[in-house]
């Protein structure tokens, strides 16, 4: 059978849809004639002289009382050549009785064949994807566009001069690994004209690259549109990240910012424009151990102290006003103004001066960085 499907598990499915449509034993030999699934599993491995004959005569034959005793492996039934352009890729067999088998014959070989046809197709599809794939690879992580990548671009019939802007899409879960198929399905829930390139990229994110310079207004509710559909399809949370328009030959800064904004989204903001990023700018830019020392510095004698935590969570929340927190909080102004004493006393760091308040803010975020 074609190379792209030396897998047990293709061979097995291929007998699990004839099964459906019949109640005999059923097998499927490779080009070789030796069966590689069935319904029994004692005959998987072994050589069916009638099957081989079959597919050489490019003909349906059927394996009587006499053959079974002069074909090696062969039992009574009918053996079917899957015939692909005209090239047997392997043999399916029914084990039964000739007359009763023979009504079914023609049904089954068709089916058989559209099935492997159809797989066939869709291997081809997913190897072209994954070339595609490999292409934007390149395209995002050259800091040029060289005359090779234009090059390449024209197999893919790709006018890389379109191109001007990336979003990133991402899901915690591993519903982002999508088939070529599910790809197409979501071109034509965005654009219709389909120029949109999506690009899988690792296990749980898509790159989508766009073609026109939106409005960002307009961009956003197309994204939020987008995602209701395909959240339902997908059945996952989806957070998106936008980057900025900057032509194709900079199209990896783009990149660059939707995956930045992309890690800034969550469920309360699923779609994040990078230019609309501050803080977050930072916290992306900082390795984990750097804020866990900043950390450390400035805001860790707190670490336990769980009333005085919340006490300045809640005036940070309230715009640092006394009044405000100390209404939220259900407590008396003074004592709100004693734990704020009792937080400068602990982090050495004073509440008055904008210096050592700005330091206790970014500890404080860091602190409970999710």
């Amino acid at each position: 059978m074609n190379e792209l499907f030396h897998s047990g598990k293709f061979y097995a499915t291929v007998v699990q849809e004839v099964h459906k449509l019949i109640n005999e034993d059923v097998i499927l030999t490779n080009q070789e004639g030796t069966i590689v699934a069935s319904t029994d599993p004692s005959r998987i491995g072994q050589f069916h002289e009638g099957a081989l004959l079959s597919m050489q005569k490019k003909q349906n034959m059927f394996m009587t009382e006499e053959l079974t005793k002069k074909l090696k492996g062969v039992r009574k039934g009918v053996a079917l050549p899957i015939m692909i352009d005209d090239k047997p890729q392997g043999c399916l067999g029914i084990t039964g009785e000739p007359k009763v088998v023979e009504p079914f014959a023609l049904l089954v070989q068709k089916v058989a064949e559209l099935f492997v046809q159809d797989s066939i197709i869709q291997t081809n599809q997913e190897r072209q994807a994954r070339e595609l794939e490999f292409f934007v690879f390149d395209w995002l992580n050259s800091k040029e566009v060289s005359k090779s990548l234009i090059e390449r671009s024209h197999f893919f019939n790709i006018q890389m001069n379109q191109y001007e802007r990336v979003v990133v899409l991402k899901t915690e879960q591993s519903a982002l690994q999508l088939s070529y198929k599910d790809i197409n399905l979501l071109k034509t829930a965005w654009d219709q004209k389909g120029d949109t390139l999506f690009i899988r990229w690792g296990q749980d994110k898509i790159l989508m690259l766009l073609t026109d310079s939106y409005e960002k207004c307009g961009l956003y509710h197309k994204l939020d549109k987008f995602l209701k559909e395909i959240e339902i399809t997908m059945k996952a949370d989806v957070y998106v990240g936008v980057g900025q328009a900057t032509g194709f030959e900079k199209l990896y800064v783009s990149f660059e910012q939707a995956d930045r904004a992309c890690g800034a989204s969550s469920e309360k903001h699923n779609i994040i424009f990078e230019d609309e990023l501050r803080f977050d700018i930072l916290q992306q830019a900082l390795n984990d151990g750097t804020k866990r020392n900043f950390v450390e510095r400035t805001i860790q004698p707190l670490v336990g102290e769980e009333v005085l935590l919340q006490t300045l969570e809640c005036w940070f929340h309230n715009d640092m006003s006394n009044q405000r927190a100390a209404k939220q909080l259900h407590i008396h102004k003074n004592t709100l103004l004693y734990r704020l004493k009792r937080i400068e006393e602990l982090t050495r760091l004073s509440l008055s001066k904008i210096h050592d308040l700005v330091i206790l803010y970014v500890g404080y975020r860091f602190l409970y960085e999710k």
